[in-house]
C-alpha cells in the first residue's frame, strides 16, 4: 500500500511540477527563432522524457529509467548550448539544467546498476531543477 500511495504523491508532484513548466513555456514566444525558444524546445523534450523516467521506475524498470534520462540529458544539453548565457535568467536557467544533467547522470548510473528507486529519486530532483530552468527561460529577452 505504502508503495502505491509514494507512486500518487509522485505523480501528483510530476503535475504540479509540468503545470509550472507549462506556464512558463506557454509565454516564451520572443520571436528569437533560436536562442530561448529553442531552448525551451529543449526543455520541453527534457522534461517529457524524464517524467516517463519516472514512471517506469515507479514500477520497478530501472533500465527503463536510465534510458529515458539519457534522453532527458541529451535535450538538457541541447538546451544548454541554445540558452543565452548573457542574459542573467539564462544564465540561471543554464545553472539549474546543469543542476538537472548532474542528477539525470545519477539516475543513469542507479539505473544501469538496477536501483530504479534511487534512479527515480534522482529523476525527481532533475525535474525540479528542469523547471526552475523553464521558469527562468520564460524571462529571458
Amino acid at each position: 500500500m505504502r508503495k502505491y500511495t509514494n507512486i500518487l504523491i509522485m505523480i501528483l508532484v510530476l503535475g504540479c511540477v509540468s503545470f509550472v513548466a507549462g506556464i512558463a513555456i506557454a509565454g516564451s514566444d520572443h520571436g528569437h527563432g533560436h536562442g530561448p525558444d529553442e531552448a525551451i524546445g529543449h526543455l520541453n523534450a527534457a522534461i517529457s522524457h524524464a517524467k516517463g523516467a519516472v514512471m517506469h521506475g515507479g514500477e520497478g524498470h530501472a533500465g527503463e529509467v536510465s534510458k529515458h534520462a539519457t534522453e532527458a540529458i541529451a535535450h538538457a544539453k541541447g538546451a544548454i548550448h541554445s540558452m543565452p548565457s548573457e542574459n542573467p535568467h539564462g544564465a540561471e536557467a543554464i545553472s539549474h539544467i546543469k543542476e538537472a544533467v548532474t542528477h539525470l547522470q545519477a539516475a543513469v548510473k542507479h539505473g544501469n546498476q538496477g536501483h530504479a528507486d534511487q534512479a527515480t529519486s534522482h529523476t525527481n530532483e532533475g525535474i525540479q531543477h528542469l523547471g526552475g530552468a523553464a521558469m527562468h527561460a520564460k524571462e529571458v529577452h
